[in-house]
């Protein structure tokens, strides 16, 4: 069957060394689009951090859709509406928060606004991802946020030695939610529904689309699950090589426009 719908995962695959998009690449995904296929943006980042891309890729019209906190939630490009959400509880927070420090790591909290920590010092690492992200930093403990609260990722800041050790250590809490270490120095917790390969099936389903006229194309662990259900997997030129094992095709890497490579070929016939 023909393919309908494309779920692209961010770093390290739409986005080049520099985190940003490469000329080829962001005119191929706007014919992609303009000839009715879904293009859905799948990343650990809130929407937030996807807004500078958008209007580039030609993606918010209201039909346009992004999978955000590695598929915590899904929402409508233009105005933010959720489609789908899988939210973490204050409860969830405060276990992670607990199993975060035990393991000596730095603990952050986010929501669809801002991220919070209690850390006396804000590194250059939660720094960075806060900029990555376009999400406000809030200095807060889990005393001064709501009971009621609803958050879409747990992270956990460390050094790459640290990481391993707690995740470990933090086996419970493995299984308990989606743990992902999307980075050397970053551990992610989403609710145990919540992946990208969850969310793009649900939305497909939504948008009446069968799992072969699904594409997914990823480079890391947290695109593993998209592979999983994607009727076409494509991994990038600099992917892992559990997600090359996986996928029906390899690519060129983010640097030399892969994405790109892959839709011409997939897709547009080129």
């Amino acid at each position: 069957m023909a393919i309908k719908l494309v779920a692209l995962d961010m770093d390290g695959t739409l986005l080049n060394e520099h985190q940003e998009l490469n000329p080829e690449v962001a005119a191929t995904i706007r014919t992609v689009r303009a000839k009715g296929v879904y293009v859905v943006l799948a990343s650990g980042r809130p929407l937030p951090g996807t807004l500078k891309f958008l209007p580039q890729l030609d993606l918010l019209h209201k039909d346009d859709y992004v999978i955000s906190y590695n598929g915590a939630l899904v929402q409508q490009t233009r105005h933010g509406d959720v489609l789908i959400e899988h939210a973490l509880t204050y409860q969830d927070y405060l276990h992670l928060y607990a199993a975060a420090l035990a393991n000596g790591l730095m603990p952050v909290i986010e929501d669809r606004e801002r991220m919070y920590t209690d850390v006396p010092v804000i590194n250059n690492l939660m720094q960075f991802e806060a900029f990555a992200t376009n999400m406000p930093i809030q200095i807060a403990s889990p005393a001064q946020i709501s009971s009621e609260a609803k958050f879409a990722k747990f992270q956990c800041f460390g050094t790459k030695d640290g990481l391993t050790k707690a995740i470990a250590n933090m086996q419970p809490e493995m299984a308990q939610y989606y743990g992902n270490r999307s980075e050397p120095f970053l551990l992610e917790f989403v609710n145990k529904e919540a992946s990208k390969g969850n969310a793009l099936r649900e939305l497909a389903g939504k948008l009446g689309l069968d799992a072969s006229e699904v594409m997914a194309m990823g480079d890391s662990h947290n695109d593993e699950s998209m592979f999983d259900f994607a009727g076409t997997g494509v991994a990038m030129g600099n992917a892992i090589d559990e997600l090359k094992d996986m996928a029906t095709g390899v690519t060129a890497t983010n640097v030399e426009d892969g994405v790109a490579v892959a839709l011409k070929k997939y897709i547009l016939n080129a």
